[in-house]
């Protein structure tokens, strides 16, 4: 609308509109505020999982601590070995003597008892082998001292001639005094053989087994 203003000296108009109200500006930060920027939501999200993965590690590592330090059986912990410069086959340990010390069946038992051994026994073709080379002639611990043609190791069990490997033509008791056992490795005359008991030859100790 149209205003006039009239005195003695001039005349003066002014033209006034309608008044209208504008809405007044957000604040940037406001707006902000009400929606969140994409941004600021993949952040969130990878620090929610990062704290989760922490949290997962965590448990982990408890649970291992726990199984570690848990007891274990003796079997696990614990470490079955021979004695320095003794053999080892199955569950038990192996000691053949030198070249320059050689015994009689006797002396040679006695000598092994002193080391908390014996006289090897053998018991399968297995350990046969496994004895078999290391040495031409060898003590073992058989006899048949009690009865002729029964021979029983240095335990009291019966030698199982079927179930091991003797010499050709052995035990045959020649001189009729062969009475000791002992191992042949030598040309065409290899296993099991019989032998005088007063004879000094090499021997063979064996004993189980010991816990480190």
């Amino acid at each position: 609308m149209a205003v006039s203003f009239h005195s003695s000296d001039s005349h003066i108009s002014y033209e006034v509109g309608d008044y209208q109200q504008f809405p007044k500006p957000e604040p940037e930060d406001a707006a902000s505020e009400k929606t969140p920027k994409p941004e600021l939501k993949h952040f969130s999200v990878v620090l929610l999982s990062f704290g989760l993965l922490c949290v997962l590690q965590g448990i982990l590592n408890i649970t291992l601590r726990l199984a570690l330090s848990a007891p274990t059986d003796k079997c696990e912990t614990e470490e079955e070995r021979c004695p320095q410069g003794w053999l080892m086959f199955g569950s038990s340990c192996y000691n053949i003597s030198s070249e320059r010390n050689r015994l009689s069946w006797d002396d040679s038992r006695r000598v092994c008892r002193q080391r908390g051994a014996d006289l090897v026994i053998i018991n399968s073709r297995q350990e046969q082998a496994f004895l078999t080379g290391f040495t031409m002639q060898a003590w073992v611990g058989m006899t048949d001292r009690e009865e002729e043609g029964t021979w029983v190791w240095v335990d009291g069990t019966p030698v199982n001639k079927d179930g091991l490997i003797w010499a050709p033509g052995q035990p045959d008791d020649a001189f009729d005094g062969e009475d000791c056992g002992d191992l042949r490795t030598m040309i065409d005359f290899i296993g099991l053989n019989d032998v005088s008991c007063s004879v000094r030859i090499r021997w063979i100790c064996e004993k189980n087994l010991t816990v480190a």
